[in-house]
């Protein structure tokens, strides 16, 4: 019993805030915070609420919901540029006259293609191995820029849920996309 009380307030201090290692998100931070707490709860309200789960994370910064918002929508907006870049690399036709005359603008070159199309088929293969709640799971958070709160959120579901479906999702595909025989099944040369 108390192991379910334990994980409910797990589950509610991971609504309630947001935890981020500073070395990961400002890799050139020197200080000795390690994590960053998001969350619209005082340094009071964090202390006594969950005292338990914030012990292991001190020391640490505290920021406001407002800033994780803004946060989230640079990190959002940055995977959709991103994204962009990656899905138009040939948005334009170059004939062979336009290299010939412009080589500054010619971009990679056929076996590049080749490569990069076969990569993006070895992908899609190894996505549609994932179960469908995987697979809508892990579209909305790359391709969509949500966070797995948000994602919890829009489905009604748990936090814990949702990262656990997330993360069994990330570790199948690497899995399916670090053995060279599930490489070479996934691109169809047996």
């Amino acid at each position: 019993m108390n192991n379910t009380i334990i994980s409910a307030l797990d589950e509610q201090f991971y609504i309630d805030c947001e935890v981020i290692e500073t070395k990961y998100e400002y890799p050139q931070y020197t200080g000795v915070e390690k994590w960053i707490i998001i969350t619209d709860l005082t340094e009071e309200e964090l202390n006594s609420k969950y005292a338990e789960q914030i012990a292991p994370l001190k020391p640490y910064i505290i920021l406001s919901r407002s800033f994780g918002e803004v946060r989230d929508d640079f990190i959002r907006n940055e995977k959709k540029h991103y994204m962009r870049t990656v899905r138009s690399v040939n948005i334009f036709d170059f004939s062979e006259e336009t290299e010939e005359h412009h080589t500054e603008i010619a971009v990679g070159s056929p076996e590049d293609d080749i490569i990069n199309d076969e990569q993006a088929q070895i992908l899609r293969a190894a996505i549609a191995q994932l179960n469908p709640m995987q697979k809508e799971r892990l579209i909305k958070y790359f391709f969509h820029g949500k966070n797995l709160n948000q994602i919890a959120e829009e489905e009604g579901k748990a936090y814990s849920t949702v990262y656990e479906s997330y993360e069994s999702a990330l570790k199948k595909l690497k899995k399916l996309l670090s053995t060279p025989d599930n490489l070479t099944s996934l691109s169809g040369n047996k």
